[in-house]
């Protein structure tokens, strides 16, 4: 028999399940994926970019450097998406794009997946990777003093544990590291998806799941950040980027918030590419862009 008893919020198993499937919400996923793909390999035609770099000794520790037209300016760092389980630098190039044409630079990090390392690595991975480009940006065009963070879906989680407090000082880095952040479609909160079907691939111990939970790890003292989500996204997500954003604001930091009207998770990670869309015109502002 199936269980009828709620688990989280009033949902069942089944419920609560769906509420963080996003595939669900597509006939097919190839065609979004197939995409990222191409417009990465055309942004890496397009401009200048060095790529795979290597910033720690894993296979997937590599990031791609779209360089600046002008030494010394400002860079975008982005975190991809991917349920922590697919996905690479590979597909989220197609970023660079328009922060490139308007004056920054842009970083495409890889990492290893989650079903290889588990998602506390990644974690202390993705970390590693903005503290390599504050260490070594310069010699890419990068000012070191001027780093922001771009995060999709499981991206924009694991660049909340980047803005988290209670880690940099230990790596030796500013507490003010991070200038600004626009993340998208995170789920910023890790109680419930340890609760869904999902925590079959996390394999998280309960004892680690706190530390890497951004929702119990925001700063008093963080960078402007800007939060969206689709209104076509399951009821769960918005509510994590609607919920984060509160208490985003509630700490004392500056926080705006858009809902993409008629956009559904995938076509939320579009817009990243799109020099007109909320997210590209957020990252521009926040970088006195023009």
């Amino acid at each position: 028999m199936i269980s009828r008893a709620p688990v989280y919020r009033g949902y069942t198993q089944a419920e609560l399940d769906i509420q963080y499937n996003q595939a669900a919400l597509v006939p097919e996923l190839a065609p979004y994926v197939a995409h990222w793909a191409e417009a990465t390999e055309a942004a890496q035609r397009r401009l200048t970019c060095e790529r795979d770099i290597a910033y720690g000794s894993s296979e997937r520790e590599l990031l791609d450097v779209y360089r600046p037209a002008k030494p010394g300016s400002p860079v975008v760092i982005n975190v991809h998406g991917g349920a922590w389980r697919l996905l690479s630098k590979d597909q989220s190039g197609f970023g660079a794009v328009p922060m490139v044409e308007a004056g920054a630079g842009f970083v495409a990090l890889g990492f290893e997946l989650v079903e290889s390392v588990g998602l506390v690595e990644m974690v202390r991975q993705v970390r590693a990777g903005v503290a390599w480009v504050y260490r070594h940006g310069a010699e890419y065009g990068l000012d070191p003093k001027r780093i922001y963070l771009h995060g999709f879906s499981s991206g924009a989680h694991l660049a909340a544990c980047v803005l988290a407090d209670g880690w940099r000082a230990e790596a030796g880095l500013p507490e003010d590291l991070i200038k600004g952040a626009v993340l998208a479609s995170g789920p910023y909160d890790l109680e419930p998806v340890l609760l869904s079907a999902r925590s079959s691939y996390l394999n998280l111990n309960p004892a680690e799941a706190p530390a890497i939970n951004p929702m119990l790890h925001i700063p008093t003292k963080g960078p402007p950040a800007f939060f969206a989500w689709g209104s076509g996204e399951h009821t769960e997500f918005r509510r994590q980027s609607v919920d984060f954003a509160a208490a985003w604001q509630a700490a004392g930091n500056v926080c705006e918030t858009q809902e993409l009207v008629g956009l559904n998770h995938f076509d939320v990670c579009n817009t990243f590419g799109e020099p007109n869309s909320a997210f590209c015109r957020a990252a521009l502002a926040q970088m006195e862009i023009e």
